[in-house]
């Protein structure tokens, strides 16, 4: 092997290696339920691709004629741990229509199962959700 053979293998090589790095930040979000500080978190992606059958998380927005929408968040972890609220609050409705098929979501609800608040991540890091 020449010596510009040999460069262009520890060329490609170093490229091949150095693409892990490059590869972008991943994180992993199953759902978390807790009853007791009465909030859920998690990944839609990642609930949808998680191996147990319980996981889910979503938030919907319902709207009658002549009624403001009505938001439902609701979520349940791989323990059977349920948590949901709802809401007519305009400012958290709008905040649900930036929800996508992969969206990270954490919601709040206080002792009458009203949502107090809505965080949606739409970001490169979290899993898209598989078929």
């Amino acid at each position: 092997m020449t010596k510009y053979t040999a460069k262009l293998v520890g060329i490609g090589i170093t490229a091949l290696i150095g693409t892990a790095a490059w590869a972008g930040a991943k994180s992993t979000n199953t759902v978390l339920v807790n009853l007791s500080a009465m909030n859920a978190s998690g990944s839609m992606g990642d609930a949808r691709n998680s191996a147990d059958t319980r996981q889910f998380i979503g938030c919907s927005i319902t709207t009658y004629v002549g009624s403001a929408p009505t938001l439902g968040c609701f979520a349940m972890d791989s323990a059977g741990n349920y948590g949901g609220c709802s809401s007519t609050n305009a400012d958290l409705v709008a905040t649900a229509r930036s929800i996508t098929t992969d969206s990270y979501l954490v919601f709040n609800w206080d002792a009458w199962a009203s949502c107090t608040s809505l965080h949606v991540t739409n970001a490169s890091h979290g899993a898209p959700k598989q078929p």
